[in-house]
């Protein structure tokens, strides 16, 4: 005995009812369910579609699907995280060095003739930050309103791109980092140049990294997405 097409969307239907709502992994598990159901007819024909489901689902364990999401999501979240650095790297060859080098090179010029103090930098960077937060919220909004709209299958990946991986901590690392090493800072023109030089250039790659995750990464999407999930194309 084989699983037929109607057996199929019933699993298809069961794994989303198990709260499993990206397609790539109801496809995963779903060829898993299919697979141990057979294997269980052919120990014992008689055996039911629903008994035989539900003893494949008992495999999992007392949280059903949720490891293997968990699971899933932690490396579809690292691949994102390599891909960011990946991008992010390319501003450490030449031509695009000489531009962060220049940026740095700015911001170091600026706080020491403006004498910020470490309260006014670091609200600047609260402020960048929170900037960063709308655009990310705004743009994924509207990603899932247009992709219901279209009736769109979800995807994993898709939806870790989508939501900058873990970009809302992310954004709020540089704020703790440099709130830590400039305690009682009254003036920026104070500090030793190396360590000046060195928050200027930590704070130009703060930024590198946020337009990699807002303009870069979204604009070469469909090829990661294509690359992660052959299948990606046929199916939307």
């Amino acid at each position: 005995m084989i699983i037929n097409d109607s057996q199929l969307k019933q699993l298809y239907t069961f794994t989303q009812k198990h709260y499993v709502e990206w397609y790539d992994l109801q496809m995963e598990l779903v060829d898993h369910l299919a697979n141990g159901i057979e294997a269980q007819w052919k120990e014992n024909p008689h055996l039911s579609f629903e008994d035989a489901l539900q003893k494949e689902f008992k495999k999992f364990g007392v949280f059903g699907f949720m490891e293997v999401v968990e699971e899933r999501q932690k490396s579809l979240s690292k691949k994102y995280s390599k891909l960011i650095w990946k991008h992010v790297l390319v501003f450490f060859k030449i031509p695009r060095i000489f531009m962060l080098l220049v940026f740095s090179f700015l911001v170091f010029y600026l706080l020491r003739i403006l004498t910020l103090s470490a309260d006014y930098f670091i609200a600047v960077v609260f402020i960048l930050c929170l900037g960063y937060l709308v655009v990310l919220t705004v743009s994924n909004y509207r990603n899932r309103k247009r992709a219901q709209e279209r009736g769109e299958k979800k995807w994993l990946f898709k939806d870790i791109m989508m939501q900058q991986g873990a970009g809302f901590g992310l954004a709020l690392l540089p704020i703790h980092f440099f709130n830590f090493i400039l305690p009682n800072t009254e003036s920026f023109a104070s500090l030793n140049a190396y360590v000046l030089a060195g928050i200027s250039f930590l704070f130009v790659l703060m930024c590198v990294m946020v337009y990699v995750m807002l303009v870069e990464l979204p604009k070469r999407a469909e090829e990661y997405l294509q690359e992660t999930y052959p299948e990606y194309q046929l199916v939307d």
